[in-house]
C-alpha cells in the first residue's frame, strides 16, 4: 500500500511536465497556437480591418509571442508592418516599435529582453534598403547592426546568444549571412552564386547549425548548415514539394510548411531527421498554414540560469 501511494505521488509530481509542446503559426488570415501533434487549435491573433498578421515567434520562456501586423492601410501606398508582442494566452497585445518604418521578422534574444528585426528606417528615399536592428523591449533603445545598400529581410538569433543569422539580397542574389550579436564579424555563411535563392534562416537547439530554404531550377529543399565545419545536409524531403518555411522541433524533428504536388495550399508537416518519417499535422480546407514556430513547454519550468524554479 505504501509503495502504491509513493508511486501515485511520483506520478502527480510528474504530471505538470508531461505537457505538449506548442506550435504558433499563420493560418489563413489569423495566428493560431496548437499542440505539436496538430490538436487543440486555438486562435491567438485575429486579422482586423484587412491588416494582415504574420511571422509569429515564441519568446524564450514561452510566455509571449512577437509577430508582425500591418499598419492601417493608406490609399496609393504600399502596406507596411510593425512589430507587436502578445501574451501566449492572447492578452496584453502591444506595439514594440515606433514610427512609420516598414519592419520585418523579429527574433528574440535568449534572455527575452531584446528583439532583432529588419527595417527600412534610415534608408535612402527610393531605394530598396533594409538593415538589421536590435531593440531593448523595455527602454525602446535601438542599435543598428548592419549598414548595407542591400535588402536584409530575415533574422534569427542563436539560442546561445552569440550569433545572428540573416538573409541578405544583393543584385538579386539572396543568401544566408552570419554576424555576432553586436553586429561585428559579418560574413556569408554560404557563398552567393546566382544559381540558388536562400532564405528563412532558423537555428538548431545547440546553436551549431542554421537551417534555411534553398531554391534552384524549380527544386526546393531544406538545408542544415553547420556554422563551424560548413558541412551541409540537404534534408531528404520529397523532391516535388513546394516549401514555404521550416524550423527545428527539438533535436530530432523539423516542422515544415509545404505544398505537395497537386495540392492547392500549404500544410504543416513534422519530419523526423533520423527516420525521414513525415507526419501531416494540419489540413484545413482552402487555407494556407505557414510561418510556424515551435517551443517545448519544458522551458516554462526552467529558469534562465538553467535551474528548476
Amino acid at each position: 500500500m505504501r509503495l502504491r501511494c509513493l508511486t501515485l505521488c511520483c506520478l502527480f509530481l510528474l504530471l505538470p511536465t508531461l505537457t505538449h509542446a506548442k506550435i504558433v503559426l499563420k493560418s489563413g488570415s489569423h495566428l493560431y497556437v496548437m499542440d505539436d501533434d496538430g490538436r487543440n487549435v486555438k486562435m491567438l491573433v485575429e486579422r482586423v480591418d484587412k491588416r494582415m498578421v504574420w511571422w509569429p515567434f515564441w519568446s524564450p520562456d514561452g510566455k509571449q509571442i512577437a509577430f508582425l501586423r500591418d499598419r492601417p492601410i493608406v490609399p496609393k501606398q504600399t502596406p507596411t508592418s510593425a512589430i507587436f508582442i502578445i501574451n501566449s494566452d492572447g492578452t496584453g497585445e502591444y506595439r514594440v516599435t515606433e514610427g512609420d518604418d516598414d519592419e520585418h521578422i523579429a527574433s528574440w534574444s535568449p534572455d527575452g529582453k531584446h528583439l532583432v528585426f529588419t527595417s527600412d528606417r534610415l534608408a535612402k528615399p527610393g531605394t530598396a534598403q533594409n538593415d538589421a536592428w536590435r531593440i531593448d523591449i523595455e527602454t525602446k533603445a535601438l542599435r543598428r547592426l548592419t549598414r548595407t545598400v542591400s535588402l536584409t529581410t530575415e533574422v534569427a538569433w542563436s539560442p546561445d546568444g552569440k550569433y545572428i543569422a540573416y538573409r541578405d539580397t544583393t543584385e538579386g542574389r539572396a543568401t544566408i549571412h552570419l554576424m555576432r550579436a553586436d553586429g561585428s564579424g559579418q560574413r556569408e555563411l554560404v557563398k552567393s552564386d546566382g544559381l540558388h535563392w536562400r532564405d528563412g534562416p532558423r537555428w538548431s537547439v545547440d546553436s551549431q547549425s542554421v537551417l534555411y530554404n534553398e531554391f534552384s531550377f524549380g527544386i526546393e529543399t531544406v538545408v542544415i548548415h553547420n556554422i563551424n565545419t560548413d558541412h551541409r545536409r540537404v534534408v531528404d524531403t520529397p523532391g516535388n514539394w513546394s516549401i514555404h518555411s521550416a524550423c527545428f522541433m527539438g533535436r530530432k524533428n523539423l516542422l515544415i510548411s509545404a505544398k505537395p504536388p497537386g495540392a492547392e495550399k500549404y500544410d504543416l508537416y513534422r519530419y523526423h531527421l533520423v527516420t525521414s518519417e513525415i507526419v501531416n499535422l494540419t489540413n484545413t480546407p482552402a487555407i494556407n498554414d505557414y510561418g510556424p514556430d515551435w517551443i517545448d513547454d519544458a522551458v516554462l519550468s526552467v529558469a534562465p540560469q538553467g535551474k528548476k524554479k
